[in-house]
């Protein structure tokens, strides 16, 4: 009886030692530049979801149809890291926070990440479709994301993550940022 309790101890052990040393390459986010000044082209968001939605591409509403990141593989704010291409104006912050460039408080989130937008060729340069591709507007999952939401326009530029993030453990995002949600 020992042995059996002792050989299936070793294999949990084993198991849970392998588990831990898995890291997936989505959350590897060294791709990322977080020691740059954030600039305002010509704004930026600082935001909490729902659930998680980092890597996933999102569009707006607009007028009868969306609008869709116009990106592809050789796009500035775009880098192939490891075999995948990412969205490099996202930042994760703490208390799980976000900031980044293209979202707006009436985004919507898609189940695509921004690999799948860039080697399918979603965005609407490549599809002819218009503003906004059927794949990516059936692709949309969540039309209510936020649970906080703070904007800035130019005013406010040259914002480290550092300096947001002491913002943040400070409470005080209000005082330089427009809470819209």
């Amino acid at each position: 009886m020992k042995t059996i309790v002792l050989k299936i101890s070793v294999i949990i052990l084993l198991l849970a030692f392998m588990g831990a040393g898995c890291k997936k390459d989505e959350e590897d986010l060294s791709y990322l530049d977080y020691t740059k000044p954030l600039s305002t082209p010509p704004g930026f968001a600082i935001y909490k979801t729902h659930k998680d939605y980092f890597f996933n591409v999102s569009i707006r509403p607009y007028i009868d149809d969306f609008l869709c990141p116009e990106l592809s593989e050789n796009g500035s704010r775009i880098i192939l890291y490891k075999g995948k291409y990412y969205y490099t104006e996202r930042f994760r912050l703490i208390n799980d926070y976000i900031v980044s460039y293209e979202v707006d408080p009436d985004s919507y989130f898609t189940s695509l990440s921004y690999d799948e937008y860039i080697r399918e060729k979603l965005t609407p340069y490549y599809t002819r479709e218009g503003s906004a591709p059927s794949k990516v507007v059936s692709s949309i999952i969540d039309r209510d994301p936020f649970t906080e939401f703070y904007y800035t326009s130019s005013e406010y530029s040259g914002f480290t993550i550092d300096e947001i993030n002491q913002l943040i453990k400070e409470k005080k995002l209000e005082k330089y940022f427009t809470k819209i949600k």
